[in-house]
């Protein structure tokens, strides 16, 4: 009875919305989705940052190590996006999602079902910066689907049955520079990934750009392909363009990428036993920090004794 009158006496109403059951996940493929007011039966309005939201793994304080959740105050909602590893194939993701309303101070909760499909993961992958576009601004289906079509007619044509995006993080996140002028984009890094063989074009692009890859970040280089791109919206960095995978001869370049973003292994860091730490022999350290520097200062000490004896004698 106290706790209901606090409660109330706050304002504060909690209200479970139910479960929500969305279409299947595939495993190794980037998912994305969209979360706002209308999942919590709520009316969109046009006051920033009025509503906020708080997801979850059911049960944990917080998401799965390979899932991410970015809120953009421009679309007035939240995005969860990664890439489901393949030991999630056949199971069942229960996410928990608790919305507040900034202004009534009203707490609704709603928890999705996630089913992951599995699916073979690609055997080889394109690897891009775009450097004018934010991460937000590449989650528009249209742009997406602008890039596809890139490769899909031009660059890749074996790919236009099965070419998906595998990764995709704003660069910022992946260790690059937040840019110096506010107003300039921070740049988004894509995966994409098929099972086709790579291209003829995909290849010669390869050897194109490769001696860049001693430089960090080269925005200001043009390519032969620089034109489509640009006529696709997208400025790329050709010091950041890789194809890794088994027909470009970098299987471990690809065992890299597959590693950034998904989490293949167990959720928990296994570190090495005691037995097989290195340990350090101080003896060889001591021989060459003491030992050495004293045979040589008794060696100058004989020797200039010997000087002062003979010049001694002589006097």
């Amino acid at each position: 009875m106290w706790k209901i009158l606090m409660i109330s006496l706050f304002g504060v109403l909690i209200c479970v919305s139910g479960s929500l059951n969305l279409d299947p996940i595939f495993v190794s493929e980037l998912f994305s989705l969209r979360i706002d007011a209308t999942y919590f039966n709520w009316s969109t309005t046009l006051t920033p940052n009025q509503y906020v939201f708080r997801p979850s793994l059911e049960g944990y304080p917080d998401l799965p190590s390979w899932m991410r959740y970015m809120y953009s105050g421009e679309h007035r909602a939240g995005f969860l996006y990664g890439t489901p590893p393949d030991r999630l194939a056949g199971k069942e993701v229960r996410l928990e999602i608790v919305g507040l309303n900034r202004q009534t101070f009203e707490t609704r909760q709603v928890v999705l079902s996630l089913w992951m499909t599995g699916k073979m993961a690609a055997r080889n992958v394109v690897q891009m910066k775009i450097d004018n576009l934010d991460w937000m601004h590449l989650m528009d289906p249209g742009r997406i689907e602008n890039l596809k079509n890139i490769y899909q007619k031009d660059l890749w044509p074996e790919s236009a049955k099965d070419l998906h995006i595998v990764f995709m993080e704003a660069a910022t996140k992946m260790g690059a520079r937040l840019p110096v002028l506010p107003q300039l984009h921070e740049g988004v890094i894509v995966h994409l990934g098929s099972n086709a063989m790579f291209s003829e074009r995909l290849l010669e692009l390869q050897e194109e750009v490769k001696p860049l890859y001693k430089i960090s970040t080269c925005n200001y280089k043009r390519t032969s392909v620089q034109t489509i791109f640009e006529n696709g919206g997208f400025r790329l960095d050709w010091c950041a363009f890789r194809i890794v995978g088994v027909d470009s001869g970098a299987e471990d370049s690809l065992k890299n990428t597959q590693g950034i973003g998904l989490d293949r292994g167990q959720d928990r860091w296994q570190g090495i036993s005691r037995a097989d730490a290195p340990q350090r022999n101080y003896i060889d350290e001591l021989t060459f920090a003491v030992a050495i520097p004293g045979m040589i200062l008794a060696i100058l000490v004989a020797f200039l004794s010997c000087i002062l004896c003979f010049q001694h004698k002589s006097m």
